[in-house]
């Protein structure tokens, strides 16, 4: 990890491929920006791996249509567009826990860098960045 904490100097927009799905994250601290190799992750979004970020769920609204959700576990939904299929976001039932955004979708997903990889033990074999960055063989500890 970089050792500075990765902040949101201004508000972030992004949105789905299509464009019916538009959302917004209002600026502040980003307290974790990973990569997640797990299995679910993977069937979502049909990639080896999701860059994702997390801010409280009150720094996010949706600006221009409604997502469909879908139940991948017992704690939490995805959400995604039901025209394009773009996967969102990750969304804790637990009201206070922070909400994952999929950082390719922001406009400018340069703006939150992942700073360590979490579910590696279901890395794709022929799939690897070479980033240095800490790797966890689940969630971080």
């Amino acid at each position: 990890m970089s050792g500075k904490p990765i902040s949101l100097g201004e508000d972030a927009a992004g949105g789905c491929l299509c464009g019916a799905v538009r959302f917004l994250v209002a600026a502040g601290a980003v307290p974790e920006s990973g990569y997640c190799h797990c299995r679910t992750c993977q069937r979502q979004s049909g990639a080896p791996v999701v860059a994702w970020f997390a801010v409280s769920p009150s720094r996010f609204r949706y600006l221009q249509g409604a997502p469909a959700t879908y139940r991948a576990s017992p704690r939490a939904a995805r959400e995604f567009c039901s025209a394009c299929g773009t996967y969102l976001v990750f969304r804790e039932d637990d009201a206070a826990a922070t909400l994952s955004v999929n950082t390719a979708t922001l406009d400018d997903p340069a703006l939150v860098p992942p700073e360590f990889h979490i579910y590696c033990e279901s890395r794709i074999a022929w799939f690897d960045t070479s980033d240095g960055l800490p790797r966890h063989a689940r969630g971080r500890p």
